[in-house]
């Protein structure tokens, strides 16, 4: 199958991206996108299922006792305890700590996922855009952020990961709006440009991505609520032994999909693992 990716138009100046109300006459995102046609591989079908430490990402089967995803008290009280024991069977890690996590809602009439930055709603709109959540600059800021300084450090001093889990949470199988995403293996080392993200408060840095018609892009058809994905945002050993650091991600128009079906409603958690006690 082939699909329209937006990736980002290289550009001379610092790609800037605001998570709150900009000043006025400020874009929210201030690339240009540019939107191409690529091949996205069905990763359900593949000789050998892809892997988190090869390809960056891999599918789970994992049946929640989660009744109502828009449920915060659920999410916090059930869920995070879910993802936590999930991601140290996974990795080996000896431990885990989900420290966000994001809703998303495709609204009425399906606007297009062209990556423009959607609402500050509660509930956000699908991501359009190439695009990966951490840096090796914003993933140790967000570690000192979360545990503070001390305990930071000494997490720093070992292995650390930071890992998206993804799921829909329809009740049927997802053929609006599903996630690709790219085989870590065939991602360049100038494939991602650093985004500054500008808060209220703080400022991040996510990652964007230029084209590069030597990426590989998979997906996971008709996605169930019982199935999640997890990839890689960052992992402090990628490049050794052949690990894999981070994985371009963006939602899709699944050209095959029919067009009543349900809108994409999804959740996705980021959690911090750690090899070392």
């Amino acid at each position: 199958m082939h699909a329209v990716l937006n990736y980002l138009v290289p550009m001379a100046g610092p790609v800037r991206t605001w998570a709150c109300e900009p000043p006025p006459g400020v874009p929210r995102f201030n690339g240009t996108l540019q939107a191409h046609r690529m091949p996205i591989g069905d990763a359900r079908t593949q000789p050998t299922a892809p892997d988190l430490d090869t390809q960056g990402f891999t599918l789970c089967e994992q049946r929640s006792r989660v009744h109502d995803f828009w449920d915060p008290a659920e999410i916090i009280g059930t869920y995070y305890a879910e993802v936590e024991r999930l991601l140290c069977d996974l990795t080996g890690a000896r431990h885990a700590r989900v420290f966000d996590h994001t809703l998303r809602r495709r609204a009425p009439g399906r606007p297009p996922l062209d990556g423009s930055g959607g609402s500050f709603a509660a509930v956000r709109e699908p991501v359009g855009r190439v695009h990966a959540d951490y840096t090796p600059r914003s993933a140790p800021a967000r570690l000192r952020q979360v545990l503070g300084e001390a305990e930071a450090a000494r997490r720093l001093s070992s292995r650390f990961a930071i890992l998206g889990l993804w799921r829909p949470t329809l009740a049927g199988p997802l053929r609006d709006a599903p996630l690709a995403l790219a085989d870590a293996r065939s991602v360049g080392p100038h494939d991602m440009v650093p985004n500054e993200l500008i808060y209220a408060d703080r400022r991040g840095e996510t990652f964007v991505g230029v084209h590069n018609p030597a990426h590989r892009w998979f997906f996971f058809p008709e996605q169930r609520r019982d199935e999640v994905i997890v990839f890689k945002n960052f992992d402090s050993a990628a490049g050794h032994a052949g690990i894999a650091g981070v994985v371009p991600h963006t939602a899709f128009e699944d050209p095959t999909a029919p067009a009543d079906a349900p809108r994409r409603e999804s959740i996705e958690v980021r959690a911090f693992v750690f090899f070392e006690d």
